[in-house]
């Protein structure tokens, strides 16, 4: 039996800009999504809080995507006055439709921390992990072998199977950074190029970032 996969690609999105699309757009097509859910998380719990609100970084997620029906904003951790940890955020979206298989997208750099992050077993006993190539970050380090040991797959496990499956994707580079982006946008006019038209007018008419 398939399963219906529904991709999650949590982060700050501070801001949201082309390698992020990207990453989706690859994630979505090769692994054969139903659909992705850009999930901005509100008060990050292993870095600093975003000094753009979380309204103001859900808003250019929604620009961002408003052309492409197969991604979707995810606001649940938008309404938590708490700081987001991704396994409460599985446990919600699994309650809200048992019958779905969740597979959370990350980079190469979570993976080699990621048993580090809370509760990290739990993450996997809720959904997969999909794995984005990061230029800089190696499979071989961190906690990244022994996880690819134990729990890596291909793509027809992750559609047999509910949850606990790694599948390393071998996606090209996706080099910006939204750190780059937001220290480099009010500096240099060739970095407007990495972000969608309309987030750009929204950054410009907010004056976000310096612009």
């Amino acid at each position: 039996m398939t399963n219906k996969l529904l991709g999650i690609f949590g982060g700050t999105f501070d801001p949201i800009h082309q390698g992020h699309l990207a990453c989706a757009r690859y994630v979505l097509t090769h692994c054969q999504l139903e659909n992705i859910r850009l999930m901005p998380c509100h008060l990050p719990p292993h870095r600093a809080t975003p000094g753009v609100s979380s309204a103001e970084r859900a808003k250019m997620v929604e620009l961002a995507i408003a052309n492409e029906p197969q991604l979707q904003l995810e606001s649940l951790e938008l309404r938590r006055d708490a700081p987001s940890y991704t396994v409460d955020s599985l446990a919600a979206l699994k309650q809200q439709d048992p019958s779905r298989t969740l597979a959370f997208i990350i980079g190469m750099d979570s993976l080699q921390y990621f048993k580090k992050w809370h509760q990290w077993q739990a993450i996997l006993q809720l959904a997969h992990l999909i794995v984005c190539r990061r230029p800089g970050y190696s499979s071989e380090q961190g906690d990244a072998p022994a996880l690819l040991k134990d729990y890596g797959g291909n793509l027809q496990q992750l559609k047999t199977r509910q949850s606990g499956v790694i599948l390393l994707l071998d996606n090209p580079d996706f080099v910006q950074s939204a750190t780059f982006v937001r220290q480099q946008l009010p500096l240099n006019p060739e970095i407007q190029a990495m972000l969608p038209p309309a987030v750009l007018q929204y950054i410009r008419q907010q004056r976000l970032y310096g612009c």
